[in-house]
């Protein structure tokens, strides 16, 4: 299987959190969706890996992702570095997704500004020849950044008003995290927090829901009716 998108997570529940409205609505759409999290989150203050685990897969059939995989990496030690840009680089050559979803650094947890760094230097390495890896080279086309708490404009907003609801309930499959009351994501206030920003962003295009995107390199438009179409 190839994948169309691929999300790059932290942790299982940062992909729904963040842009889990994006990915059901492009899996309704027919595109291959794909998350890869790179921890199995041992490191959190509340549930066990069991639990999570457990969480994911319902969480996974909700957004009706193609596939989805955890590379087992320390919680809490992900660092740009080769030990784990390997893995990684493996899974671009492997899957090849046409879009890389990670998040925009630096962020509140050093794990997410980890990954944002990690998306950098495996795009950049995936098609590199001559680094080591027996798969030949591929590089995904770009590469698009979610944004978690910076207070950024963003490139695009995608309207999720029809798979909200969905999401939601995708969030909350985590039960072990965000209903736990014993962190700031497992506090009343933070899911407030989280609906009004989707709320905002969705505002900003008329639209009920939005998730915020940023892309670094230029973006071609050649038809802005057809895009306003789309």
């Amino acid at each position: 299987m190839e994948l169309d998108y691929l999300v790059l997570a932290a942790h299982p529940d940062d992909a729904e959190l963040y842009c889990g409205g994006t990915l059901l609505k492009m899996a309704q759409r027919g595109y291959r969706v794909g998350v890869l999290d790179l921890t199995r989150g041992e490191a959190a203050s509340a549930g066990t890996v069991a639990e999570r685990e457990a969480e994911c897969a319902v969480a996974t059939k909700l957004l009706q992702l193609a596939w989805r995989h955890n590379l087992g990496l320390p919680d809490s030690g992900l660092a740009d570095c080769l030990e784990h840009r390997q893995p990684i680089v493996e899974v671009l050559r492997t899957m090849r997704p046409r879009i890389v979803i990670a998040p925009l650094g630096p962020c509140r947890h050093p794990d997410h500004t980890a990954v944002h760094e990690l998306a950098r230097s495996t795009h950049f390495f995936a098609g590199a020849a001559k680094f080591p890896s027996a798969l030949p080279p591929y590089r995904p086309r770009r590469v698009l950044f979610h944004l978690e708490y910076r207070d950024v404009k963003p490139t695009f907003v995608i309207d999720i008003s029809a798979q909200f609801e969905a999401k939601r309930q995708a969030i909350a499959a985590y039960a072990s995290q965000f209903a736990s009351g014993k962190t700031l994501i497992g506090s009343p206030g933070f899911h407030a927090m989280m609906e009004a920003r989707s709320a905002y962003y969705g505002g900003l295009i008329g639209t009920a829901y939005g998730e915020p995107f940023l892309q670094e390199d230029m973006l071609r438009l050649d038809d802005p009716l057809g895009a306003l179409d789309a």
